[in-house]
C-alpha cells in the first residue's frame, strides 16, 4: 500500500506541509523539478516543484499525482481548475523548510508504507495481527485495532464473537459513522485519550456487545485505540495485561506511517536518542528554545485542550518561524525552536508567544512557558525548565502570561518556599500573622501600616502618604506593632522575616482568588 497526499501531510505534519487540493490517489515516489530536464509524467508521483513561477504551475500538474509548490507563492484560480480538470493534489511547502529534506522525508514515508508487499490492498500491518491474536488468546477476547481517525488497521482471530458493528468494520476498514458519533457524544474518545487507564464501554446500540477499550500512544503522540469485546469490565489483572498490549503495538506502531513527527519531536524533549531525531527533524542550531503552552481553563478535556492549544500553534509557528517542530504531552503543546545565536533566542520565541496569544488568546486562557538550551544534549533539561515555569505560571494568577526562569525566580522561590513549610507542617513565627489577627479583632490597620513601612524601605513619610495619614499617627503605629509582636525595625533579620511572611501571605491569597 501507499500514502496518499493526505497521508503525506498526517505524517510529516501541518506545520510542514499544507492541504491545498486532495484526491485522493497514492504517491509511488518523488521527483524534483529541474526546468533543464523536466521529469516525465507519471501517476503516483509527488513533484516538488522549487522555483516555480505562478505562470508556470498549470502546467507542471498535467500527468502527475501531485505537485508541491512554496508557500510564499499565492495559490491563483487557474491552477485551482487545472487541478480540478486533471484530479493533481496541490500542497504547499512552507517558507522556510529546505526542498531536499522534504524529498528525503516523503521517501522515507512512502518506503515505510511499502515494506510489506503483503499489505497491497489494506493497511500495512507487520506483525500488528499476529500481535492481536496473541492479545485475544491472553485477554480471551477478540481486539481490534483502529487508528484516531477510526480506521481499521488490524485484528485478531475470534471475531466471530464480536458483534455485527465489529465484523462492518473490518469489512469496511472504517467503523460506522453512527457509531463515531454515539462513542464520541458519550465522551468516550475524551476519556480514553485522558487517561491510560483501560475503560469499558456500554453498547452503542441494542444489538451490540460491551467492550473494553484503551488508547495506544507513542512518545505522548495518540495513535489509536484498542477494542476487546467483552461482557464485564476486566478484572485488575486483565486490565494490566490490556495496558500492557497497548504500550507493545505502540512500539509496532512506530514503524507504522502512523508514526508521527512529534513523536521525533518528544524523543528530543525527553533526551532520548537526540542526534537521530534532529537530524531527521532538521534541526542544526546552536542555540533552541522550548516553549510549554497550556490553558488555565478549568475542567478542559484532553482533545479539547489538544485542538484548541496545539493546532492553532502549530499553524501560528508554520507562519512566523517554519524551522519549529510541535508536539502534545499530557495537555501541553510543546514546541522545539532553532535560532542562529543565543541573544535572538529567548527573546525572539517570548515575541513569537506573545505574538500567538495576542492572535488566538480571545475568549481563551492561555500561558506560555519558554526553556532554552545552548545545544542538543540541553533540551530536555530546558523542557524541565519550561515545565517549572509553567507550573509557576498557573499557580500564581499574577505572573505573566509569557515568561522563561528569569521572570518567575521571585514567584518559584515563594512557591517552592510555601511547599516545604506546608510539607514539614510548619509556618513562619513573626509578625504577620498577629498583625492579621489584631485587625480583624479590634479593627485596626496595623499591617498595612508595617506593610507600607518595608515596602518603602523605612521611609515614614512616603509610608503615611500610602496609607493616607500624618507621620505622627504613622509612627504611633510603628510603636504599637512593637509593642504587640516585638518587631523592631532596626534589626535586618526581623524586617527580612516580615517581609518574606509579607510576600507568602500576598502569594497564598492571589492564588486562592485565581
Amino acid at each position: 500500500m501507499h500514502p496518499t497526499s493526505a497521508d503525506l501531510v498526517d505524517t510529516l505534519g501541518r506545520a510542514v506541509l499544507r492541504m491545498v487540493v486532495d484526491n485522493g490517489q497514492p504517491i509511488r515516489n518523488v521527483a524534483i523539478y529541474d526546468p533543464a530536464e523536466p521529469p516525465i509524467a507519471t501517476q503516483g508521483t509527488l513533484l516538488l516543484a522549487p522555483g516555480v513561477a505562478p505562470a508556470e504551475q498549470p502546467a507542471l500538474l498535467r500527468g502527475h499525482s501531485a505537485v508541491v509548490f512554496r508557500a510564499s507563492v499565492p495559490v491563483s484560480e487557474t491552477l485551482l481548475r487545472t487541478s480540478a480538470e486533471h484530479q493533481v493534489a496541490v500542497l504547499e511547502l512552507a517558507a522556510g523548510v529546505e526542498w531536499t529534506r522534504i524529498a528525503d522525508d516523503a521517501r522515507a514515508v512512502i518506503a515505510a508504507w511499502s515494506t510489506d508487499p503483503s499489505t497491497a490492498d489494506g493497511p500495512p500491518a507487520g506483525d500488528l495481527f499476529s500481535t492481536l491474536d496473541a492479545a485475544a488468546a491472553l485477554l480471551d477476547a477478540p481486539v481490534i485495532l483502529e487508528d484516531t481517525r477510526l480506521a481499521v488497521l488490524a485484528w485478531s482471530d475470534r471475531q466471530d464473537e464480536a458483534d455485527e458493528e465489529r465484523v462492518t468494520s473490518i469489512l469496511d476498514r472504517q467503523a460506522p459513522g453512527w457509531l463515531v458519533d454515539t462513542l464520541e457524544a458519550r465522551g468516550v474518545f475524551a476519556r480514553l485519550a485522558a487517561s491510560d487507564e483501560p475503560a469499558f464501554v456500554e453498547p452503542a446500540s441494542a444489538q451490540a456487545k460491551p467492550r473494553m477499550a484503551t488508547a495506544v500512544r507513542a512518545g505522548g503522540d495518540l495513535l489509536g485505540y484498542l477494542w476487546a469485546t467483552s461482557a464485564e469490565p476486566f478484572d485488575a489483572q486483565r486490565c494490566n495485561d490490556f495496558a500492557r498490549i497497548a504500550k507493545a503495538v505502540a512500539r509496532l506502531l512506530r514503524t507504522e506511517p502512523v508514526a508521527r513527527r512529534a513523536d521525533l519531536v518528544a524523543a528530543l524533549l525527553h533526551g532520548r536518542d537526540t542526534r537521530r531525531a534532529a537530524a531527521i527533524l532538521g534541526i542544526a542550531a546552536p542555540s533552541l528554545t522550548v516553549l510549554a503552552a497550556r490553558s488555565t481553563g478549568p475542567g478542559d478535556e484532553f482533545r479539547t485542550d489538544r485542538r484548541r492549544i496545539l493546532d492553532p500553534l502549530t499553524l501560528h509557528l508554520s507562519i512566523s518561524h517554519a524551522q519549529a517542530v510541535t508536539t502534545f504531552l499530557e495537555g501541553t503543546a510543546y514546541a522545539l525552536l532553532p535560532w542562529p545565536t543565543p541573544a535572538d533566542a529567548l527573546t525572539g520565541t517570548k515575541r513569537l508567544a506573545e505574538d500567538f496569544l495576542r492572535r488566538v488568546g480571545h475568549g481563551h486562557e492561555f500561558v506560555v512557558a519558554v526553556g532554552l538550551a545552548n545545544s542538543l544534549d540541553e533540551v530536555s533539561t530546558a523542557k524541565e525548565e519550561a515545565d517549572l515555569v509553567l507550573r509557576v505560571l498557573l499557580e500564581n494568577p499574577k505572573t505573566p502570561t509569557v515568561a522563561a526562569f528569569a521572570d518567575v525566580q521571585s514567584a518559584y522561590i515563594l512557591s517552592e518556599l510555601a511547599r516545604v513549610l506546608r510539607h514539614a507542617g510548619r509556618q513562619l513565627d513573626g509578625p504577620v500573622d498577629q498583625l492579621a489577627a489584631h485587625d480583624l479583632e479590634q479593627h485596626t490597620d496595623l499591617l498595612p501600616t508595617l506593610s507600607a513601612y518595608l515596602d518603602f524601605f523605612g521611609d515614614v513619610k512616603r509610608a503615611a502618604d500610602r496609607l493616607h495619614v500624618h507621620p505622627n499617627t504613622f509612627r504611633n503605629r510603628l510603636n504599637r506593632i512593637q509593642e504587640l509582636t516585638g518587631f523592631h525595625a532596626t534589626d535586618p533579620d526581623a524586617r527580612f522575616l516580615a517581609e518574606l511572611q509579607l510576600r507568602l501571605r500576598a502569594s497564598s491569597q492571589s492564588n486562592d482568588a485565581g
